[in-house]
């Protein structure tokens, strides 16, 4: 029965030091917040590029995520970016525009 009940005063103390322990982490945040964070930020790098005449209209020209001089976050702009990655645009990279951004993100602002 000592057995017992030690057994159950263990179980207890190990129950009420893991709660806790976990009460006053912060919550994860999950991959999706960041993958969105990041497709908000290049979208918003692109905009600013494309606002100050920083990326060549021959890029451009037929792309299906640009309407009307606006931006549009589409998969077709994942795919130019991975064409573009290390194309120098207002003297940076896209790549490290992006890195920027996102770094930033949500208070990053176009320098241009």
């Amino acid at each position: 029965m000592r057995a017992l009940k030690a057994g159950t005063a263990v179980l207890l103390f190990m129950t009420f030091t893991l709660a806790a322990c976990t009460r006053d982490e912060k919550p994860h945040r999950p991959a999706a917040d960041e993958v969105q964070r990041r497709d908000q930020a290049l979208v918003a790098v692109v905009q600013c590029l494309v606002d100050h005449g920083g990326i060549p209209d021959a890029h451009l020209r037929d792309q299906p995520w640009l309407v009307r001089d606006k931006v549009r976050g589409s998969a077709e702009l994942v795919e130019w970016l991975s064409v573009h990655r290390d194309t120098l645009y207002a003297g940076k990279t896209l790549s490290v525009w992006e890195d920027e951004a996102t770094a930033g993100w949500p208070g990053w602002r176009c320098p241009l």
